[in-house]
C-alpha cells in the first residue's frame, strides 16, 4: 500500500461524528489488491520461469540422447519386438520395422506373422496385423484366417485375439479381398470366416468389417448372410450390409429385410445380373467436388432460408 493510501486510511473520521463520510471499502480493497496481485505475478513469473527451464533441459537431454545414441538396425528391432518384456518397446520396435525399407524382406514377414499369431499385447499385435497386410504377401490371408478362427489351433500356435485384433484382421480379409489379393483356394475359407465374423462377433467394428468384405462375394450363401445381418441391432453393421447387397445386386431396398427376402426369392436365378450397378436412389447427387461444394452450399441455403410451407 502506497504512503498516501496510509495517510488516506489514518485520517478516516470516527464513525460516529455527523456529517463525514467513509472511504469506500471498495476503494481500500483495491488499494490492498494492487500490490498483492503483483506479487502474485512475480511469483508466477518465477514458476513458470522454472518450470520453462526445466522443459528446455529435457529437450536439450533427449536431443543429445537421440545424436549420441547408435541408431539400431530393423534387425536389432526385431529382436526387441520378440524379446522384450516391455510392451511398449515390442509396439515400438514393430512399428521401426514396419517404417523401414526392409518391411518387406524375407526376415520381416516371418517376424510379423509370428508376432500377429502370438503376440499378448493387443497393440504390439496389431502393429504386425496391419504391416504384414501392407506387405502384399499371399501368407497374410493364412494369418488373418488362423487368427479368426483361433479355436481350430492350439494356443501355443496362436494366442486367443482380443476385440480389437479381431477387427483388425477381419478389416485386413475385406481389404484382400476387394483388392483381389485373397488366393484361389482360400476364397471358400476367407467367405465362411466373414459370415461367421458377421453373425457372431460381439465387436461392432468387426461385424461392419465383415459385411464389408462380404460385398466381394457373390455366392446365394453370402446374400442370405447379409440380409440376416440387416436385422443387427446396430445401425453401422445394417448400413453396410445393405451397401454389400447393392455391389452384389444393383438393387437397394433401404435396409428392409423382408423386401430383400422376397425380391431374392424372385430373382433366385439372376440375382448377380447387375452387380456393380449403383441405383438411381443411391447415386450422389455430384460427380466431382466442385459440384459437391454446389450442392452443400445450395443445402445450406435451403436450412438457412427454408421459405414457405406448402398449405
Amino acid at each position: 500500500m502506497s504512503a498516501a493510501q496510509t495517510c488516506r486510511v489514518d485520517r478516516l473520521p470516527a464513525a460516529g461524528h455527523a456529517g463525514r463520510t467513509k472511504l469506500p471499502l471498495s476503494r481500500l480493497g483495491r488499494g490492498l489488491a494492487r500490490p498483492l496481485t503483483a506479487a502474485a505475478l512475480s511469483l508466477a513469473g518465477l514458476l513458470t520461469a522454472g518450470c520453462s527451464d526445466a522443459s528446455s533441459d529435457a529437450k536439450l537431454d533427449a536431443g543429445f540422447r537421440r545424436l549420441f545414441t547408435p541408431q539400431r538396425t530393423p534387425q536389432q528391432y526385431m529382436l526387441i519386438a520378440v524379446s522384450s518384456e516391455d510392451a511398449d518397446a515390442r509396439r515400438d520396435a514393430v512399428t521401426q520395422i514396419a517404417r523401414s525399407k526392409q518391411s518387406k524382406a524375407e526376415w520381416a514377414i516371418k517376424g510379423f506373422v509370428a508376432i500377429a499369431l502370438l503376440e499378448s499385447d493387443p497393440q504390439a499385435r496389431c502393429v504386425a496385423i496391419r504391416a504384414l497386410a501392407r506387405t502384399g504377401d499371399p501368407r497374410a490371408v493364412e494369418t488373418m484366417l488362423k487368427i479368426l478362427n483361433h479355436r481350430e489351433y492350439p494356443p501355443p500356435e496362436v494366442w486367443p485375439p482380443d476385440a480389437l485384433c479381431r477387427w483388425d484382421a477381419t478389416d485386413v480379409l475385406a481389404s484382400l479381398s476387394a483388392a483381389g489379393q485373397v488366393p484361389e483356394d482360400q476364397l471358400e475359407k476367407v467367405r465362411k470366416t466373414l459370415l461367421d465374423r458377421l453373425r457372431s462377433d460381439t465387436d461392432r467394428h468387426a461385424r461392419i468389417a465383415a459385411a464389408r468384405g462380404l460385398g466381394c462375394c457373390a455366392t446365394e450363401e453370402v446374400l442370405k448372410g447379409l440380409i440376416d445381418g440387416l436385422r443387427d441391432e446396430d445401425f453401422a453393421v445394417v448400413h453396410e450390409c445393405e451397401g454389400s447387397l447393392v455391389r452384389l445386386t444393383g438393387e437397394t431396398h433401404d435396409c428392409n429385410a423382408l423386401a430383400w427376402e422376397d425380391w431374392l426369392e424372385v430373382n433366385r436365378e439372376t440375382a448377380f445380373a447387375r452387380a456393380g450397378q449403383v441405383p438411381a436412389s443411391r447415386r450422389p447427387a455430384y460427380d466431382n467436388r466442385w459440384q459437391k461444394a454446389a450442392y452443400d452450399t445450395h443445402e445450406l441455403f435451403n436450412w438457412l432460408w427454408p421459405g414457405r410451407k406448402e398449405e
